[in-house]
């Protein structure tokens, strides 16, 4: 039972970043007057179709894109639904800012969807004070037998006689890596001086090694708070553009090391893998955010100037505004399928790669 919501989850939320992306190519190219004769949602075969008005409205097997076939689109040439559509209604018959725009809208609509969702999740869940207040105590950790409780703040930590003073509860999580510790001990002996009111208090606590978190534990977890809305529209737009810059950090690392980022790329099936794992977790908060981080995803590797992408069709269309003549069709064609190609390798390989970790 538990599969099945899995892939449900995952299909709902690859389907709607989808729609809301093509919605946006959909919505501005009906606004400038673009004659579009298909809005399809996936790939593959056809699994339901209704017509209204000029458009063929589908929905298709695979929920891994969507497309919206528009006149005057290099693969839409031979379309017979086209033949008849006057040069005015075609994408090569309007301003080029105006195809632009369509073309971008999908890259927005993205935005927009991620912004959103960060900004909800903000607006209602708690987050991590900016200081070094103490929200909880772990029962029969190195914290709760020494007495430490929630509501302390921690000022200094000191560890083999080096002190360590403490402004945030990152400062905590970093002076308890093992990667500034460089201990080779299940434990660690620590002092630890608070503030409990208007008392100044020290405490000797003992942490635990976490192999996982490569660093010591000693049971405590920061303050959270309730963000007003102001805060939470700050908070989204930060964290939509740490998403947003994750795609330059990966590019980066893989002009510098093709080999092993390439590896950690996740296609569909890690994506899925994820997705049920957050699932099972049973949290929305999380759910949402993922969905945020994967809209942002597609939305800026959307923008990359690789033919078959909307960035490409961005960049044809200036090419062509500054050249003032058209790139030729079949030019235009190849690329996009020299582009597609790319894309579509890339995606098989990383899905192999996911398989493989399976085993």
């Amino acid at each position: 039972m538990q599969t099945i919501i899995n892939i449900l989850v995952f299909f709902v939320i690859l389907g709607a970043i989808v729609l809301i992306h093509e919605l946006g190519h959909f919505l501005t190219a009906k606004l400038f007057g673009v004659y579009c004769a298909e809005f399809s949602i996936g790939m593959g075969p056809k699994l339901f179709s209704k017509k209204k008005g000029e458009t063929d409205y589908q929905i298709r097997a695979l929920p891994i894109g969507g497309y919206v076939a528009m006149a005057g689109e290099a693969d839409q040439e031979d379309n017979e639904l086209m033949k008849d559509v006057p040069y005015e209604r075609t994408l090569k018959g309007i301003k080029t800012w105006k195809k632009c725009i369509i073309m971008l809208a999908g890259v927005f609509m993205n935005f927009v969807l991620a912004l959103v969702l960060l900004i909800g999740i903000y607006s209602f869940v708690e987050v991590q004070t900016n200081t070094s207040e103490i929200g909880s105590v772990v029962k029969n950790n190195g914290a709760y037998n020494a007495g430490v409780q929630a509501g302390d703040t921690i000022n200094k930590i000191t560890i083999n006689g080096e002190e360590h003073i403490i402004a945030s509860f990152s400062d905590i999580q970093s002076v308890l890596s093992n990667e500034n510790l460089q201990l080779d001990t299940d434990t660690v002996t620590m002092q630890i001086s608070l503030k409990r009111g208007n008392q100044n208090i020290e405490k000797t606590v003992e942490g635990k090694y976490n192999s996982e978190s490569k660093s010591y534990v000693i049971g405590i977890t920061a303050a959270t708070k309730k963000l007003t809305f102001i805060e939470a529209i700050r908070q989204g737009i930060n964290q939509f553009i740490e998403y947003a810059l994750l795609i330059f950090t990966t590019l980066g690392k893989l002009i510098t090391d093709l080999t092993h980022t390439v590896s950690q790329l996740s296609g569909p099936v890690g994506i899925y893998t994820v997705t049920a794992q957050v699932t099972q977790s049973g949290s929305i908060s999380t759910l949402l955010s993922l969905t945020a981080l994967l809209s942002t995803n597609i939305g800026m590797f959307n923008l990359l100037p690789i033919p078959g992408l909307d960035g490409s069709q961005v960049l044809f269309a200036l090419v062509e505004k500054i050249i003032r003549r058209e790139i030729p069709t079949k030019m235009k064609y190849a690329l996009q399928m020299a582009g597609l190609i790319l894309v579509f390798g890339l995606m098989i390989f990383v899905t192999i790669n996911d398989i493989g970790k399976f085993f």
